[in-house]
């Protein structure tokens, strides 16, 4: 088998890996090693996946998933740590031997091995990956990273808020404002400023917060809740937040990464067709090329005063002018 990655090749065999794809933009890689020591020392998480974020080809046939993995590790520099079958006596685990034909061109490396991970996957078990607790990436079966759980609590206040709806509703007396003397004013609703009953059967933030744990464990990996039967993640409810002991891989589909790689804003345009933005780039990349001012139209409020009592009474509109990047 001829491996080759980044212009260097190993002989072992019959089968070929196709060449990597070095990236494009001196931007998208890291540039000197200090660099990457400082992103690994303060977030070895963030520096695999921004190893994991460099886009490589993969062509292979019938080649052992263990060869697989270590193309892309060598590739990519990244700490992959898989989870193989012969460290366990269970007997889980990724299998060295599993056969694996794909063809996958110019895609990030992390899209590369979920592929990779979705052909290695038997009847019984599903694959899939995490960040580990020292910032390499666990990938093996769902069965053996639920072994790696950790407590997030999540604040759901926000989503617990409840507005309050009304049966009666106070009703606008502007001509009580008009006829205070003396522009004191008045109350500008008629009985006396009530804001009426609200209406009965609002829900509890209890039942509210039964609803999200319901949708979550029924939306994010639904066979891994212990109310499901599974064995992944458990969640209780707390006075305003969701306690969620859970593998990582399931954390991540709630609550994304805080370090996840931040993409840039990348402007194009053709010929015909609108300008889009794009997210996926390192913000490292971006400059900035023509400034200029370009007028705009937007709508300015004036009041209007009532002569006899000086109380503003409406509002007109003009057209004012005003500069943007």
């Amino acid at each position: 088998m001829t491996l080759l990655a980044a212009g260097s090749a190993l002989a072992s065999g019959n089968l070929a890996l196709a060449q990597s794809t070095p990236p494009s933009k001196p931007e998208m890689k890291e540039a000197t090693t200090s660099q990457a020591d400082r992103i690994a020392a303060i977030s070895p998480e963030r520096a695999s996946l921004l190893r994991m974020n460099r886009r490589i080809s993969l062509k292979v046939e019938d080649t052992r998933l263990e060869d697989v993995i270590k193309f892309i590790q060598d590739v990519t520099q990244a700490d992959i740590e898989p989870l193989w079958n012969t460290d366990n006596s269970t007997g889980a685990g990724l299998d060295k031997e599993k056969k694996i034909t794909l063809n996958i061109q110019n895609q990030a490396a992390l899209y590369v091995i979920e592929a990779v991970l979705e052909k290695a996957r038997n009847d019984f078990a599903e694959n899939s990956w995490q960040m580990s607790s020292t910032g390499s990436m666990q990938v093996g079966p769902k069965e053996l990273l639920n072994k790696f759980k950790r407590v997030v609590i999540y604040d759901i206040h926000d989503l617990l808020l409840v507005i309050p709806r009304y049966r009666e509703v106070p009703q606008i007396d502007l001509n009580n404002v008009l006829q205070s003397s003396g522009g004191s004013g008045g109350s500008p609703f008629s009985g006396g400023g009530q804001t009426g009953s609200p209406l009965d059967n609002q829900p509890t933030p209890e039942e509210r917060a039964k609803k999200i744990t319901d949708r979550l464990t029924a939306l994010v990996e639904s066979p891994q809740w212990q109310d499901n039967g599974g064995e992944g993640a458990s969640m209780h409810y707390f006075n305003g937040t969701i306690i969620i002991n859970a593998a990582d891989y399931i954390h991540r589909q709630i609550n994304g990464y805080s370090y996840w790689p931040s993409g840039t804003k990348q402007i194009a345009a053709k010929a015909g067709t609108r300008r889009y933005v794009t997210l996926n780039m390192d913000p490292s990349i971006g400059t900035i090329q023509k400034i200029r001012q370009t007028p705009i139209t937007t709508v300015g409020a004036h009041s209007v005063s009532n002569n006899r009592t000086n109380n503003p009474i409406g509002i007109y509109f003009t057209n004012t002018m005003i500069p943007f990047l």
